[in-house]
This record gives structure tokens, sequence and C-alpha cells, in this order.
């Protein structure tokens, strides 16, 4: 059993400093993730990679029916968290260029009028669709995708083969382009 097992197990037994722990040893990791999901991100500039996964933190620590099992699924949580700090911060800047909080006028001569909509909401529509289908699939790209894992260390954290990591990952791929089209 590795040792970030170990300290998610005596998390749940209630020994929450064992988080900050399992935080302090995979730090780099994340940090280095998140640089490079920022780094694919249009727009992004005020969002640090430092402060992402700090914010990952907060909202994984404050999670408190959250069982974390393992590595996997720790990098799955923290992929998610990610991802919907990520989508928050783009919805936030839709709503900041519509105009945040004024109160909308309907024009109704502009229903052809198509406004911009940032990718990653998008993604993020894509990807609650791919969830209903299998929810596996969309871990998967949460993975590749927010925590930025290849797919040999996505075999390795999962305990599956290359190959078959690969194939769900190709499949993954084709629905989120026909769901994305």
């Amino acid at each position: 059993m590795s040792e970030i097992t170990e300290l998610l197990r005596a998390v749940q037994a209630g020994d929450h400093a064992s988080l900050d722990a399992v935080f302090e040893r995979v730090y780099a990791e994340l940090r280095t993730l998140a640089a490079a999901r920022l780094a694919s991100q249009p727009g992004e500039s005020t969002l640090s990679a430092t402060a992402l996964v700090h914010e990952s933190y907060l909202k994984l620590s404050d999670a408190s029916q959250l069982s974390l099992t393992d590595r996997k699924h720790f990098f799955a949580c923290a992929a998610r968290a990610m991802r919907q700090i990520l989508v928050d911060r783009a919805r936030a800047r839709g709503a900041d260029k519509r105009g945040g909080g004024m109160e909308p006028l309907t024009l109704s001569h502009a229903e052809g009028i198509d406004a911009d909509t940032p990718e990653v909401l998008d993604l993020d529509v894509a990807l609650n669709q791919l969830d209903e289908i299998d929810g596996a699939l969309r871990e998967l790209v949460e993975l590749r995708v927010f925590a930025g894992l290849t797919l040999q260390q996505v075999a390795d954290t999962s305990g599956r083969s290359l190959r078959s990591v690969n194939r769900d990952w190709q499949r993954a791929r084709a629905l989120l382009l026909a769901q994305m089209d």
C-alpha cells in the first residue's frame, strides 16, 4: 500500500492533518498539472497555478463527506475540483462580459446573434452529457484534461493496462467531439 493511500485512510479514520500531509507529498505534481491546465485555457491570466492548487485544496478539505480511498481517487477528485474552479471562473467572466448584475434587455430582432461562450463551458456541458453515458469515461477525460495525467499515468494509477485506457480515451474523445459539434 502506498504512503498516499495510508494517509488517506488516516483521513477517513478522522485524522484531518493527514490530508495536509497528502497535499504536501503531491503539491509539486499538482502545481505542475495546474500550470499545464492554465496554459491551455484561453484568456485565463489572473489565476496562477499555485492559486488553482490552493483553491482545489480548500474545496477538497471543505468536503466533509468526501471519502478519498487511494491515489487514483485523490487525483480524480483534485481534477474535478480544478474543473469546477475553472468552470466557475469562466461563468463569472461570461457574466461580467454580459453585464453582470444589470437587468438584461431583450432584443427580439437579434435572435441570430450567437454570444461567445468560453471553451471550458462547452467542455463542461459535454462532460456532463458524457457522465450520463459513462461515468468512467468522464473521469478519464477529467484526469487527462484537468489533472494533465498521461495515458500511462492514468493506467498506473487505475491499475489497468495502457491498451484499455487508450481504447477508452479514443472512445471518450469520439463521444465528446460528437457532443461538441
